[in-house]
């Protein structure tokens, strides 16, 4: 993790010298600036955790800096350097601006400017922390509000798929919690893999009303053929795969093997895949990967993860499952459809 940035503002050089000296073997970067405006530049090309600032300087005083500092950084601790003949300007600033210590001078480095210095920093940490805190709680929010409008609008449908879209959503709860709980990732990472699971979900509500209908693989030529031009090789375990008719959900049939298909080209090209249809008791769909370490790269993904175990989710409610097999570099979906009657 990068180190925290702490601002130094004084118009002595000496003084500024010292607390060089007296940081440097520190956890965070110091910064120096020796006037207030040279501080505000500081701000402009940083972030700054804390501020140490000398109250006495010409043109920029520190509560004029504080000021300042307080519109552009509200998060930026505020540490007053003082002396006894100034207290009274202290007290100005504390009930002006918010500060967190003052520290007057002299000072003992190690009783009271060190320490001051990293409590400040502990206090920035946790402001940070409550607000990553908050847009994760706002991104549960709005995944909650999503699902309950859903909900709403799909009230008419059966009590069949009432009950998918149930089991669909706690499936969706989990993977959520899973995502937020202890992750120290990046929020904007978090928002992305948030996106690309909402965009699974809502395509499968598109799917609802649930409709069990007979087809075969011949249905979906127009699709192949596309898949063909773009040089993918499918291979079928005999003529006569393609003909058997299933009977089944061809929406969420055909929704769970396009999201695959899209988890895997994230990294590998169309020419590098394997497609195999193949029949036991069910239909079967293997997608090899002939690049090891495009396969490996895609499957350490946590967004591929997350997203091949909402599918997988979402494939046994239908009876079928999605099965990782490393050693083979191949995904493969046991879509749980059997020969139509």
């Amino acid at each position: 993790m990068d180190r925290f940035n702490v601002l130094f503002v004084d118009d002595e050089t000496n003084i500024l010298n010292s607390i060089n000296r007296i940081t440097i073997q520190e956890d965070f970067k110091s910064l120096f600036a020796g006037s207030g405006e040279k501080a505000l530049e500081q701000f402009q090309e940083n972030e700054i955790a804390v501020i140490v600032t000398d109250m006495r300087m010409p043109k920029m005083n520190g509560l004029e800096l504080l000021e300042k500092v307080k519109g552009i950084s509200p998060n930026t601790v505020r540490i007053v350097l003082s002396g006894y003949a100034q207290i009274s300007q202290v007290i100005v600033t504390v009930n002006k601006v918010g500060v967190f210590k003052y520290i007057t001078k002299p000072w003992n480095n190690e009783e009271e400017f060190l320490p001051a210095i990293h409590e400040a920093l502990e206090y920035y940490k946790l402001v940070k922390e409550n607000e990553i805190f908050k847009v994760q709680i706002e991104e549960k929010n709005k995944l909650y509000k999503k699902i309950l409008d859903s909900n709403n609008n799909l009230v008419k449908n059966s009590q069949k798929d009432i009950n998918y879209i149930k089991v669909v959503s706690k499936i969706i709860f989990d993977l959520k919690n899973s995502m937020y709980d202890g992750s120290n990732n990046e929020c904007s990472t978090q928002k992305h893999i948030s996106e690309l699971i909402d965009k699974v979900y809502f395509q499968y509500l598109e799917t609802v009303p649930s409709i069990s209908e007979t087809f075969n693989l011949i249905s979906l030529q127009p699709r192949f053929d596309e898949l063909k031009s773009r040089k993918l090789p499918i291979i079928y375990d005999n003529n006569n795969t393609a003909q058997i008719n299933y009977l089944g959900n061809k929406r969420v049939f055909e929704l769970i093997f396009n999201n695959v298909l899209e988890v895997i080209t994230w990294d590998s090209k169309e020419e590098e895949l394997l497609l195999n249809f193949m029949h036991n008791t069910t239909l079967n769909i293997n997608f090899f990967i002939r690049n090891k370490n495009n396969f490996v790269k895609t499957i350490s993904k946590p967004e591929a993860k997350l997203i091949l175990n909402f599918l997988d989710g979402l494939s046994r409610i239908f009876g079928g499952k999605i099965t990782i097999v490393p050693d083979k570099f191949l995904i493969n979906i046991n879509t749980g459809l059997k020969i139509a009657d």
